[in-house]
C-alpha cells in the first residue's frame, strides 16, 4: 500500500500543475491584444502626418508612373499594330502557297493522259513546280517563326 500511496500524491502534483501551465497562457495572450491595439493607433497617427517633402515626392513618382504607364499603352499599340501585319502577310503567304499546290496537283492528274513522251516533259516540269513549291513553304515557315 505504500507504493500506491506515492502514485496518487503524484498525480495530483501533476494535475495541478497542468492547471497552472493553461493559466498562464491566456494572461499571455491578453496582454499581446492590448499591445497590437497600442501599435494600431501609433501607426494611424504617424500615417496622418506627411511633410511637404514627402508630398513632393510622391507627385514626381506619380509623373513618372504616369509616364511609364503612357510608355506601356505606346508599346502596347505598336505590337498590336505588328502584330495585324505578321496576320495579313501570313493569310497572304498561305493563300499563295495553297494556290500553287492547287497548280502542281492539276499537273500531276493531267500527267496522266499524256504519252510516253509527252509525260517525260510534263513529269520534268511537275518535279520543278515541286521544288520551287516546297523551297517557297521553307521560306515562308522561316520566315514567320
Amino acid at each position: 500500500m505504500n507504493a500506491a500511496t506515492p502514485k496518487r500524491k503524484t498525480t495530483t502534483k501533476t494535475t495541478t500543475k497542468k492547471t497552472t501551465k493553461r493559466a498562464a497562457p491566456k494572461k499571455k495572450a491578453a496582454a499581446k491584444k492590448k499591445t497590437t491595439a497600442k501599435k494600431t493607433t501609433t501607426k494611424k497617427t504617424v500615417t496622418k502626418k506627411v511633410t511637404a517633402k514627402q508630398k513632393s515626392q510622391q507627385q514626381k513618382l506619380n509623373k513618372q508612373i504616369k509616364a511609364v504607364s503612357k510608355e506601356i499603352d505606346r508599346v502596347e499599340r505598336e505590337g498590336q499594330k505588328m502584330l495585324k501585319d505578321a496576320q495579313a502577310r501570313y493569310t497572304s503567304t498561305i493563300k499563295q502557297l495553297n494556290d500553287e499546290r492547287a497548280k502542281l496537283e492539276k499537273q500531276v492528274s493531267t500527267l496522266a493522259n499524256k504519252g510516253e513522251r509527252a509525260f517525260d516533259d510534263v513529269r520534268k516540269g511537275v518535279e520543278a513546280a515541286y521544288r520551287d513549291l516546297a523551297k517557297a513553304v521553307k521560306q515562308a515557315y522561316k520566315h514567320l517563326t
